[in-house]
């Protein structure tokens, strides 16, 4: 029953991603805060809206403003969203990855996103089955092999290339003709000969450790690089979670500020009961004379504290969002 359910989803989700996009931007913008009420599907349909907007122009130059005040949605995140939406294919829709998660997996290599990995506990899981954690710790374990296997391949390259050049002499040597009868005689200069290719040898070893040293120091400084665009990202999130943070605090600032609008009428209505209160005390109706503007008045008034006391008191115990 679950797998079914999976694939209709799925399957919604191919349909959806088929549907011209409006360009209509109020149109669009509706469309992603609905989307942004839900998940799953809803990180792929609103990454391709905001891809949408951005490449049609639909805000007319301000496309960062549009995220801030009709998306609330920071520029980074909204960015993620997009790489979302245009890196995976449908069906992580139907998963239950967050968009964090689904960014990461956005990022990594595209053979490496279905291949089960082995995770430093000794876990083995597919990138859709990790968490984030365990997706940055997969994608930087890649990214290491990867710089290992190319610093491996250009030392076979130059090895190989060595010993075709080495071949090649030798093959030439092979192929030539002696013009002389071989001799044992060992030349006068033999000793010092053999002395220099000692020499050399020696210099090749240096130079050997040399290229060793400089791959470490390679593979040194490419970790550093690594761990530094770790902080990056991180400070990246960090970003985000604060923007996401500020957009609170500015929504808990307007609800407060309304909150001392409310007191201060309450207040005032209270200072208005009192004295209506004190009216009700002294007026003797018997005096007024019937039909009077002045009885209209009254029986106005007092219609009106009725009815909206009525509403407010049903307002309380029903309450409802503006």
């Amino acid at each position: 029953m679950e797998n079914a359910g999976r694939r209709d989803i799925t399957s919604q989700a191919e349909e959806t991603s088929a549907v011209e996009l409006s360009h209509n931007l109020t149109t669009v913008t509706t469309e992603i805060k609905a989307y942004q009420s839900i998940g799953g599907q809803a990180i792929f349909e609103i990454g391709r809206r905001l891809k949408w907007v951005k490449e049609n122009d639909l805000a007319h130059g301000e496309y960062m403003k549009w995220l801030k005040e009709s998306v609330n949605m920071n520029p980074t995140t909204a960015q993620r969203f997009v790489k979302i939406a245009s890196e995976l294919p449908n069906r992580y829709s139907s998963t239950d990855l967050g968009w964090k998660a689904l960014y990461e997996i956005a990022t990594m290599p595209p053979e490496e996103r279905d291949n089960p990995q082995q995770l430093d506990s000794g876990e083995t899981k597919k990138p859709d089955e990790m968490t984030v954690r365990e997706l940055r710790e997969t994608k930087r374990k890649l990214a290491a092999a990867y710089s290992e296997n190319m610093a491996n391949q250009t030392l076979l390259t130059q090895a190989d290339k060595k010993a075709q050049k080495l071949q090649a002499q030798v093959t030439k040597l092979q192929q030539r003709d002696p013009d002389i009868k071989q001799v044992e005689v060992e030349p006068a200069d033999y000793q010092d000969t053999k002395a220099d290719l000692k020499a050399a040898n020696e210099k090749i070893a240096d130079l050997q450790k040399l290229v060793d040293d400089a791959v470490d120091d390679h593979n040194h400084r490419l970790a550093y690089e690594l761990e530094l665009e770790k902080a990056k990202a991180d400070q990246e999130e960090i970003k985000a979670d604060l923007n996401d943070l500020e957009v609170k605090r500015q929504n808990m600032l307007k609800q407060n500020a309304q909150i001392r609008e409310v007191q201060k009428m309450v207040k005032s209505i209270n200072e208005l009961l009192d004295n209506f209160a004190m009216l009700r005390n002294r007026l003797d109706t018997t005096m007024l004379p019937d039909e009077s503007s002045l009885v209209q008045g009254l029986t106005e008034m007092a219609d009106k504290l009725i009815e909206n006391g009525q509403v407010l008191h049903d307002d309380l115990a029903h309450p409802y969002h503006v």
